[in-house]
């Protein structure tokens, strides 16, 4: 387990793809156990500032992804990648969610002041996480670097959909306008 956490590293840098990580089945699930405890540990640390359901949706990426790596192998008849590919996928789910504990430090202890910065790291590691996510089905399905970037986004907008779905408190609701009341017309007496 060691020397596949090891890898993470190089996955996130580009010195490696998919193919480097070592072909055993029975790794994946301590590593999306370790990634989901990452999340929960997450979750934990906000406490009550946090309101998204960060281990929910921590479980359903990873089942999406699970699922479109599987449908994406299965068309070209390359199963046998799967393992490697999704530890790969994971592992790099796993660090980036352990790189981000310190923004969400930076969220609780800076406050307002310090959201701003916060959030452009957010973003970054974001775009970085779905760089190396392409990488990696680039590598995984042999296509092009953009190609392996849009297959990677087709999960993520897969857990959008069904967190919307499933959490509609997540997305903010425009305040419905106050009605002014009705006054009644001015009729004359007769």
């Amino acid at each position: 387990m060691k020397a596949v956490l090891s890898m993470g590293w190089p996955l996130l840098t580009f010195r490696v793809g998919p193919e480097a990580l070592p072909y055993a089945p029975r790794l994946i699930l301590p590593l999306v156990l370790l990634n989901l405890a990452l999340s929960f540990g997450i979750q934990a640390l906000a406490g009550s500032e946090m309101d998204k359901p960060v281990l929910q949706l921590s479980a359903m990426a990873l089942a999406a992804e699970a699922l479109w790596l599987a449908f994406c192998l299965q068309r070209r008849g390359w199963q046998n990648r799967w393992v490697q590919s999704y530890s790969a996928l994971v592992l790099i789910d796993t660090w980036i969610s352990a790189l981000a504990v310190p923004i969400a430090l930076i969220v609780l202890q800076g406050g307002d002041v310090l959201l701003g910065v916060a959030a452009i790291l957010q973003i970054a590691m974001t775009l970085w996480s779905l760089n190396v996510r392409g990488h990696v089905y680039a590598q995984t399905l042999a296509v092009s670097r953009l190609r392996g970037i849009l297959q990677a986004m087709v999960p993520i907008l897969l857990v959008m959909v069904v967190a919307v779905a499933l959490f509609p408190d997540m997305l903010p609701m425009p305040e419905a306008p106050v009605a002014e009341p009705a006054t009644p017309a001015m009729t004359p007496e007769p």
